[in-house]
């Protein structure tokens, strides 16, 4: 197998630019505070900043969690949970259309990438690590989303042959979500398909989260592949099995020759039988070994077949060992377990985003306009720490306008101070940030409202 080469498609271009920050929450943090440009103090109540944007977004993506959790549990065949009420076809419908919505929602934050059907089918096109005939059927789904972040070129040993192995250089997705619904039972057997020979339940949903899985065996990931051999193996299969079928027959053709004319005979055609060699009185005198030339060719001929039939065996458990393999070290969560992992990852993404653009407002020293923002943390991000990121800016700085509250100073009426969000731009298009401490005060007046319960009773009704 060549080297593969990265087509010049989505997924090659988000490879080389993704919108994923590639450090931790906790590291992005670190990073503004080595920059040198905070002193002591303003250090502090940067810490406090951050620790406070991280609660808010804790809190925003806590409530999606859980919309996630109700709209998948009346799709979940893993829960334990007994259901309270039955919903109706339309209710249940609903829920589950919502769910994808929100699941889309959720991989988009978290700097996801949809690869849609035609990419797909482009990727099944090439093989990587395993050299199987896979065939995916599309049309077995009634709702699919794949969906992707990062990629990078990754080598890796490949045994070509029995003896030999040749390093290869392929494209890997770091992380991949497939999230399929199949059609309903109807639909199979239309088809003639038999539902319970199915390694899946028809009409039923399945998520499953991926690591660093090739871009040439995406398909191993889906749950109704079918897998055959390549034309390579069967030929190294197929002909050592002649060559030696061949061979065998050779070395009994003697007997065998003899037992078809046995046979001939014990089934009333003499004369034709007589063309082998066997006659009445052949048979008389030579019963007891025709019955071994008989007994030594099924033997010999029996032996061939269940010998080839375990060969066989044996490579189709080869081959299913290397496919296992492949999902086994890659999988990283099936169904509701995917759901903590992507909600920390799009919470994490949405704090690192807001703390980069808000950190470059509050310490650029000049003036910025949005597209000078966004070359800036790209250039910051590249320049100090060497990796090359296509920062989200007009997601950042929606994030930031989004979160709005109120500065109130020592003996202010807080009800008559109107709210202000941790963003502003003039009429001339430039940005700037509330100071560290009025960013606080916002921060501070969004937390503390965000439970209310006011209630009031007149004291007379009270009495």
């Amino acid at each position: 197998m060549d080297v593969i080469q990265a087509t010049q498609n989505h997924i090659h271009e988000e490879s080389q630019r993704g919108t994923y920050i590639p450090f931790r929450r906790a590291d992005v943090i670190e990073m503004c505070l080595t920059d040198g440009k905070l002193n002591e103090e303003e250090q502090v109540q940067f810490r406090k900043f951050c620790r406070m944007i991280n609660a808010f977004y804790h809190f925003h993506f806590h409530s999606i969690q859980e919309n996630l959790k109700e709209n998948f549990a009346v799709m979940d065949l893993d829960s334990d949970c007994q259901p309270f009420f039955c919903l109706r076809p339309e209710s249940r419908r609903e829920k589950i259309d919502a769910f994808f919505e929100d699941f889309q929602h959720i991989l988009l934050k978290a700097n996801f990438h949809p690869l849609s059907r035609e990419q797909l089918v482009e990727s099944f096109r090439d093989r990587s690590l395993i050299d199987l005939n896979i065939h995916v059927d599309f049309d077995m789904f009634e709702q699919f989303l794949c969906f992707y972040r990062g990629s990078r070129m990754v080598t890796a040993r490949k045994r070509v042959y029995p003896l030999y192995y040749r390093n290869i250089t392929f494209e890997a997705l770091n992380r991949v979500v497939l999230l399929v619904r199949f059609k309903d039972r109807a639909y199979f057997e239309e088809k003639g398909i038999k539902p319970h020979e199915l390694q899946f339940v028809p009409g039923q949903t399945y998520l499953f989260y991926f690591k660093n899985v090739p871009k040439a065996d995406l398909e191993i990931i889906f749950p109704n592949v079918k897998i055959s051999m390549t034309l390579k193996d069967k030929l190294l299969f197929l002909v050592p099995a002649v060559s030696v079928g061949m061979s065998t027959l050779l070395k009994i053709s003697a007997n065998l020759i003899m037992v078809t004319g046995f046979i001939i005979f014990m089934i009333g055609l003499r004369k034709s039988a007589e063309r082998f060699g066997v006659t009445e009185e052949v048979v008389q005198n030579s019963l007891i070994p025709m019955i071994a030339a008989l007994a030594s060719v099924s033997l010999i001929l029996g032996g061939f077949a269940i010998k080839q039939y375990l060969n066989y065996k044996n490579k189709w458990v080869e081959f299913l060992n290397d496919v296992t393999q492949a999902l086994f070290f890659r999988c990283i969560g099936i169904n509701t377990g995917v759901f903590q992992c992507l909600i920390d990852a799009a919470e994490e993404e949405e704090s690192k985003e807001a703390i980069l653009a808000y950190y470059h407002l509050l310490t650029s020293g000049q003036k910025l306009t949005k597209e000078e923002l966004d070359r800036t943390i790209e250039q910051w991000l590249a320049g100090r720490f060497g990796v090359t990121v296509n920062f989200d800016v007009e997601d950042a700085l929606t994030k930031l306008r989004a979160i709005e509250g109120r500065v109130v100073f020592k003996d202010q009426v807080r009800e008559e101070i109107e709210k202000e969000s941790l963003i502003r731009t003039d009429e001339n298009g430039v940005l700037r940030v509330p100071p560290l401490r009025e960013s606080l005060m916002i921060l501070d007046s969004i937390w503390d409202n965000f439970f209310q319960y006011n209630e009031f009773r007149p004291a007379a009704e009270m009495k």
